[in-house]
């Protein structure tokens, strides 16, 4: 057997390089999923909040666990592969765990009835945000452009810059754990609570109100299907802009489809999470069924 070179490169180390890289990349992949398809079910049992914190935060440490397991028996290969587990792949599983607690602590904390009081702490929990994205403003740009020339500080165990604010890292384990790795994962947390409050607040601002005068005489119909059918049709209506040329918002027309069909399908943003999270069925499993159904009568039709 022949080894080529380049310089002093060995092509059959890039390649085992590049195989570890693809292998590791495959794995964390995999428990992700996985854990999507938990925290999915968990997001639809309904159960009551502790419960649901509960066990998605059991998912999120068993997923974790995973993932140390993993990086014990295959150790990364050189700094790169470090730098990017650390910066792309474990904040991702840490985000999760980050937006389980804040959706937990708003659920619980929130006023019941007074929409007025619900608006004001809506607009508190963007305040907090907004001062924590300017406490590190220079590290939330850095991850939002997805800059690179301070990885080998910010992602590398062991590695630490001496002149950019950092939060605490005391008591994180040192062998799975870096200077900046945990932040990154509260960005992303922080990025999808900031949406959430911010279609929330919208919800509350501009309530539904019918465009037309109901007639006591229309028929009464109530939607008897699955509550998650109508937001999938809903997201639908929004996505093809079919509703005042496109300028009616996700939250108007979900209040349209409640009001109309007397059912309460909830946050649209928490829907379509629901939506995008589903792995073992098809994202639009709803409106393939009405496609099926809509062709399959064509088809009777013109067979007649």
């Amino acid at each position: 057997m022949y080894c080529v070179c380049i310089g002093s490169i060995d092509i059959k180390t890039i390649d085992l390089h590049q195989s570890n890289k693809i292998m590791m990349k495959n794995h964390s992949d995999s428990i992700f999923k996985e854990l999507e398809e938990e925290l999915f079910l968990y997001l639809e049992l309904g159960t009551v909040p502790v419960r649901r914190l509960a066990g998605a935060l059991s998912s999120i440490r068993n997923a974790l666990s995973k993932l140390k397991d993993f990086l014990k028996e295959h150790p990364f290969k050189n700094q790169q592969e470090e730098i990017e587990f650390f910066k792309y792949e474990k904040p991702r599983f840490t985000s999760e765990q980050i937006f389980a607690l804040e959706m937990f602590n708003i659920e619980t904390n929130k006023p019941v009835t007074d929409n007025i009081l619900i608006k004001a702490f809506y607009e508190k929990e963007l305040q907090f945000l907004d001062r924590f994205f300017t406490q590190y403003k220079f590290l939330y740009q850095y991850h939002k452009f997805e800059f690179k020339e301070l990885d080998a500080l910010l992602f590398v165990r062991g590695a630490k810059p001496s002149d950019i604010i950092l939060p605490e890292t005391a008591g994180l384990d040192i062998d799975f754990s870096t200077s900046c790795d945990l932040l990154f994962g509260k960005f992303m947390a922080y990025d999808r609570l900031q949406i959430y409050l911010l279609e929330e607040i919208q919800s509350l601002s501009n309530p539904f109100k019918p465009s037309i005068e109901v007639r006591e005489d229309f028929i009464d119909l109530k939607w008897t299907g699955e509550t998650i059918n109508l937001a999938e049709l809903g997201y639908g209506i929004w996505l093809t802009k079919q509703i005042n040329d496109g300028n009616a918002t996700i939250t108007e027309i979900i209040g349209w489809l409640e009001y109309h069909f007397q059912i309460k399908i909830g946050t649209a943003f928490r829907r379509w999470q629901s939506i995008s999270r589903r792995k073992r069925i098809k994202p639009t499993k709803y409106l393939d069924q009405m496609k099926e159904a809509v062709l399959r009568r064509l088809d009777e039709e013109n067979s007649r």
